[in-house]
């Protein structure tokens, strides 16, 4: 019989702790995720997508890490293939908590640790883990338990 994963809020998160953003932290916390997510969005798709992007037209998008194909909303589908590429998307004025959202974002949400999300935002692992292991969730980066 399987053991029932444990509840996050119970893990002692490590630097081998893998993080990723939880969608239905945003759907239950009431805020926009379109809105953030257009805010991540480079200068030319800012302009092309106007303020009120189309988040409603579903694109099937191939992870090319894993090959895993997603189905993700167009806004998605612009930052994944489009936007996360060009250099002004994660520079060293981005917040950490962007940066972190960005990198994850970037991967297709592949969950990843500290270590991992150091190397991509050029930022401390460990002032990542402090940042995302304490009690506040913010932007929805949360520990990842997989479902079992």
């Amino acid at each position: 019989m399987p053991r029932p994963s444990v509840p996050s809020n119970l893990v002692r998160p490590t630097l081998d702790t893998q993080f990723h953003i939880d969608y239905t932290w945003w759907s239950r916390s009431k805020r926009d995720l379109d809105l953030y997510l257009a805010q991540h969005l480079c200068a030319q798709h800012r302009e092309e997508l106007g303020e009120n992007p189309d988040s409603q037209t579903r694109v099937e998008w191939i992870d090319p890490a894993t090959g895993q194909v997603q189905d993700v909303d167009q806004l998605q589908y612009v930052l994944l293939t489009h936007c996360s590429l060009q250099a002004e998307y994660m520079t060293e004025r981005t917040s950490l908590v962007d940066a972190v959202f960005r990198a994850l974002l970037a991967a297709g949400n592949r969950p990843m640790t500290p270590r991992e999300l150091a190397e991509r935002t050029g930022r401390s692992a460990d002032t990542i883990l402090r940042t995302l292991s304490g009690d506040e969730v913010y932007r929805g980066l949360r520990i990842y338990v997989p479902e079992t």
